[in-house]
């Protein structure tokens, strides 16, 4: 009899667990695996060049040039980081729990769990970095063929009217 209940108890156990899964565990599970300090660093340094420059540009402005920008920027992202990566995970689970199913949530953590989902998970600074300086050598070659093409346009369909020709010329010369 006791071991009837125990498969009986095992048995049920299948039917109940999807009631006993708890989205909010599985979410904060998720973005501790992708939200992570190396994700955002991987994200930083493929953004670097566009970020010192930003600094920089703020910088001049206010006619503070810095003598190493690199490491300036090297002393901001240790201070930035933690609080940055504690701000995107508190905000994160409720943003996985708005999208996502809670079967699409238990699906996701099981996921990461797998050994094919920790070799994702290891792989994802690498991967932004790398997809970002692609994007970067795609977004230029795109935007000095769109340039052109735009300017075609301009002038052939009459797009733009300026109260001084010379502007438009311009504006044709630089985007070509």
């Amino acid at each position: 009899m006791k071991i009837a209940t125990a498969v009986l108890a095992i048995t049920l156990s299948f039917f109940v667990s999807p009631v006993l899964a708890d989205p909010q565990a599985d979410a904060k599970y998720i973005i501790s695996q992708t939200m992570t300090r190396s994700m955002f660093e991987g994200a930083i340094a493929a953004q670097r060049p566009l970020i010192l420059g930003a600094i920089q540009n703020d910088l001049n402005g206010k006619n503070i040039k810095l003598t190493d920008p690199n490491k300036f920027l090297d002393l901001f992202m240790e201070e930035f980081l933690g609080e940055f990566t504690d701000a995107m995970q508190e905000q994160g689970a409720a943003l996985y729990l708005e999208n996502f199913s809670d079967k699409e949530l238990a699906d996701l953590a099981a996921f990461f769990k797998t050994d094919s989902g920790k070799a994702y998970l290891q792989a994802s600074p690498k991967l932004m970095l790398e997809g970002a300086r692609m994007g970067q050598l795609a977004g230029q070659k795109a935007g000095l063929n769109a340039g052109k093409r735009l300017a075609k346009r301009i002038e052939s369909e009459n797009l733009i009217v300026v109260d001084d020709p010379s502007n438009l010329s311009e504006l044709l010369e630089a985007i070509k």
